[in-house]
């Protein structure tokens, strides 16, 4: 256990000189804006090496686990933190300190909605009602409600836009010709009515890929990624009008950014292109092979542009891309705003999203030319091209207030909801629930299912939640396992028992996982309603 004390041990240095200083760090917020801007980087003082808890896992893995527990805060009912028991009937204690009980009567500040407006509430029923008739399943209403937003304001700027779309989901009128419906029974169907218009939209995003594909159906109500992202990152913040979460989505948009260069003995890559290819792979995903593929199709296809002519760059790019995978998967790839064949960044980025709709490079490359001996043709021209890249994380960030003693690695840290968000960029949680986390994710992954404002305020015994002053954490996943899996020797298993073998000063006054972390020695128990995510939580 040397190697977690040693990176807890300033935090407890912090916590007990009560540091006055902020020490900045970063953490993720859920809007990617387009352009993105370059990140601000984590500064932290310089401690003594940081060490995980646990035992260092061998690959790191990119976990997109979800957990079991709605967005909106947990019901105060006999389960998680608000009071479920144990064996001997225990269940989280809370806290009974008298200055704790009086501070619980104030009220502490959260967020009234998630953009500037807060949601109309007779809107809400329409949302889940047009989900539900078009089965955009469990996130449906809460991407309805998003697109909303970002579209009209709820309602208060219909329109026209500069572009002529109009009404309440700002559909151009061709389109409303083809997919307006009369939802309402009024026997017209008019885009100026809410009932009529989320209805269009949901069907219109069922006809786009909902709910197996979220972000293709958003993508076809508006073609650029970062109206897809701002959709999602909204939709998270509204996951409970749906009363459930976005499948396997991350709430905490962040992406890979790639720096690479090529083998110049197979021929030097222009570096515009390589940059295009490197911001295309690192948006979708497709890695460092990907940048190689993109790299092997322009060569094949235009020599990187210099064997076509302008007019043959103008109708097909310098990928070669067809008329037909044009229309599906064009992509602002250069957030210029304007999308067009000949620029690169926007030919990379829509090739590089073929690649990841296919789900492989070799079925990306097939779906770009329907030819096995052109697959084999890129595969064998991406070889020799191929060089070395550098990969890192990159999510947007803030400053983080109150002192720390060592920087939670965020590109490790997995949030559930919007409210988790806004409560660690507000400064409301407790340092040692911080320091938990930072010396976690230093060597592992940890999705988070409730800190302070998605939880109750009282426990199911009556007294107020640990959680309610930012003094508890839960975490329903490491390394991208669910705490669902609750073996002794497990990723969650491994991180409850070291965090009961803890110094006292360190050690979590509350901790409950389904098996009792400290045998029968401490203060640790089990109970059966923990058997999907670890409660550490701390007494005043």
């Amino acid at each position: 256990m040397a190697r977690l004390y040693a990176a807890l041990a300033a935090s407890a240095v912090v916590v007990a000189m009560g540091a006055q200083v902020a020490t900045a760090q970063t953490v993720p917020t859920t809007t990617e804006p387009a352009p993105p801007a370059q990140p601000v980087q984590p500064v932290a003082p310089a401690p003594a090496a940081p060490m995980p808890i646990g035992p260092a896992r061998p690959v790191k893995p990119s976990p997109k686990p979800k957990p079991a527990q709605d967005p909106a805060p947990k019901p105060d009912e006999g389960s998680k933190e608000t009071g479920g028991t144990g064996p001997e009937g225990k269940g989280e204690e809370g806290t009974t300190d008298p200055d704790d009980i009086a501070a619980a009567a104030l009220p502490l500040p959260a967020p009234a909605s998630c953009g500037e407006t807060a949601v109309p509430a007779f809107l809400i029923p329409i949302y889940q009602e047009a989900s539900k008739k078009y089965g955009l399943g469990p996130s449906g209403p809460s991407i309805l409600t998003a697109i909303n937003e970002i579209e009209t304001g709820f309602g208060v700027n219909q329109g026209p836009s500069s572009a002529g779309a109009i009404g309440w989901m700002q559909f151009m009128p061709a389109t409303w010709a083809t997919s307006g419906v009369d939802a309402s029974g009024d026997g017209v169907a008019d885009p100026s009515d809410p009932v009529d218009a989320i209805h269009a939209a949901a069907g219109y995003l069922k006809a786009g890929g909902m709910p197996e594909d979220p972000e293709a159906a958003i993508f076809s109500y508006n073609h650029a990624d970062w109206y897809v992202a701002d959709v999602l990152a909204r939709a998270a913040c509204f996951g409970g009008i749906g009363n459930g979460a976005l499948g396997d989505m991350s709430l905490v948009p962040k992406r890979q950014q790639l720096i690479c260069s090529a083998n110049e003995g197979a021929g030097k890559v222009p570096e515009g292109y390589l940059e295009a290819f490197q911001a295309a792979a690192g948006d979708y995903e497709i890695g460092q092979d990907g940048v190689w593929a993109l790299a092997a199709i322009a060569r094949l296809e235009s020599d990187y542009g210099r064997g076509m002519t302008s007019a043959e760059l103008l109708e097909m790019g310098p990928l070669g891309i067809s008329a037909a995978n044009w229309e599906r998967y064009r992509v602002d790839g250069d957030a210029d705003g304007v999308i067009k064949r000949e620029s690169i960044g926007d030919s990379a980025a829509t090739v590089a999203r073929m690649i990841w709709g296919a789900g492989s490079i070799r079925a990306g490359v097939f779906q770009h030319n329907h030819a096995s001996w052109y697959v084999q043709e890129v595969l064998d021209e991406a070889e020799p091209i191929a060089g070395k890249c550098r990969v890192r994380t990159v999510a947007y960030s803030i400053s983080l207030p109150g002192p720390t003693s060592i920087p939670i690695r965020w590109e490790n840290v997995e949030l559930s909801n919007e409210l988790e968000l806004w409560d660690i960029q507000q400064g409301m949680i407790d340092r040692r629930v911080l320091a938990l986390i930072a010396a976690i994710s230093q060597d592992h992954t940890l999705t988070i299912s409730s800190l302070r404002s998605d939880h109750s305020m009282n426990t199911a015994s009556g007294n107020v939640s640990n959680h309610y002053f930012g003094r508890a954490i839960d975490i329903a996943a490491i390394d991208g396992v669910s705490c669902t899996n609750v073996t002794v020797e497990g990723p969650c298993g491994t991180i409850a028992r070291s965090l009961a073998t803890l110094p006292e000063a360190l050690r979590p006054t509350e901790l409950i996982f389904c098996f009792d972390p400290d045998g029968t020695t401490g203060p640790a128990f089990a109970a059966a309603d923990h058997c999907d995510h670890i409660h550490a939580g701390f007494d005043s």
